[in-house]
């Protein structure tokens, strides 16, 4: 199992990607997955880059959507095109990245990924998350090789995203506290390093929340590092729950009901109130929210209030967790008030 990845990250990085492949001695046949989009934003600068050193890409410029039918069928696809000596090379979001983790994983490729989002962790953590029908499902799959952080493009993102970011890694306030509770309440795996690393990341986070919000050097950077940590603790843990808890079962509970907003959007929303249900302060998880533009309200995303009362009622049942949702969840009243006191609905 490979602990970490190897990381390059600065203004204008993909330019010297393929210099950089060459580095770590990687093949030089290279499959490169993208979207069409995403191909002309940044794919075809990190195609041009490749061919530069020499190596021969082939390019799959695709829309995949998350499902686990659609993947397993990209990775026969992808299986029929590599030869022995591969590297796969994903260039996207977190979904994008989700995928190609997947096909790696299952074809026994070196992944190298350059995502142009940080709305979530995925670009670094060894989990992809893929739905089979209307449920969707954590898999263990791979740690990317090498993450490659280019800040030209990341610091011109829609700030939406960098939102969504900042909403998924506040997760910690309910997660952490959901964490600990689980080693004590149900004997889940746990580790104290990573706890403490992960909460440290999170108070440099918080420091530097106008920076992150301002999208300028140090806050991208800022954020970019702190989501590639996450990877590492969940290696060095062992588990995800050193990153997700109660808000992130809400969210996955969400995301079955609605697409009105992005997988980071939802857990600030579920942070404000896992926090409060856990008889903490809420308010600081709803100021760094709203001092970085994320949603703090069900309206601001246009989300019924019927979603989020039956979000909150499933969300017991979305993961093998024990949290402060406890094994019998809420009731609908339960929920409802729960929703109202902290001004989501």
């Amino acid at each position: 199992m490979r602990f970490s990845s190897n990381i390059v990250a600065g203004l204008g990085s993909i330019s010297k990607l393929g210099e950089n492949l060459l580095e770590f001695s990687l093949p030089k046949k290279v499959v490169m997955l993208c979207g069409p989009k995403v191909f002309e934003l940044a794919g075809r600068h990190v195609h041009d880059s490749l061919v530069h050193e020499g190596f021969e890409v082939t390019v799959v410029s695709e829309g995949v959507e998350p499902r686990l039918s659609e993947v397993v069928s990209l990775t026969e696809r992808v299986g029929r095109m590599k030869s022995e000596n591969t590297v796969l090379l994903a260039v996207g979001g977190g979904s994008t990245i989700d995928v190609a983790k997947y096909v790696a994983n299952a074809l026994n490729t070196e992944l190298v990924v350059v995502p142009t989002l940080l709305s979530s962790d995925a670009m670094a953590t060894g989990y992809s998350v893929l739905w089979s029908g209307r449920v969707n499902e954590a898999i263990r799959t791979k740690v990317p090789s090498i993450i490659i952080g280019d800040y030209d493009i990341l610091k011109n993102q829609p700030k939406r995203f960098v939102s969504a970011g900042i909403g998924d890694m506040l997760s910690k306030y309910s997660a952490l506290y959901d964490w600990r509770l689980s080693f004590w309440l149900a004997n889940e795996t746990y580790n104290d390093f990573a706890m403490n690393v992960a909460r440290s990341t999170t108070e440099l986070l918080k420091r530097r929340i106008s920076d992150v919000a301002a999208m300028n050097y140090i806050g991208i950077e800022t954020l970019f590092l702190a989501e590639i940590t996450d990877g590492y603790l969940m290696e060095l843990s062992g588990t995800t729950r050193v990153a997700a808890g109660s808000e992130h079962l809400f969210t996955f509970a969400l995301e079955t009901l609605s697409d009105a907003g992005l997988h980071g959007e939802f857990c600030g929303l579920g942070t404000i109130m896992m926090t409060y249900l856990q008889t903490r302060d809420r308010t600081e998880v709803k100021q760094l929210l709203e001092a970085a533009s994320a949603p703090t309200t069900a309206s601001q995303l246009d989300l019924r209030k019927e979603d989020v009362v039956k979000a909150l009622t499933m969300a017991h049942k979305m993961r093998n967790w024990y949290t402060i949702l406890g094994s019998n969840g809420l009731s609908e009243g339960s929920a409802e008030r729960l929703a109202r006191y902290t001004g989501i609905i």
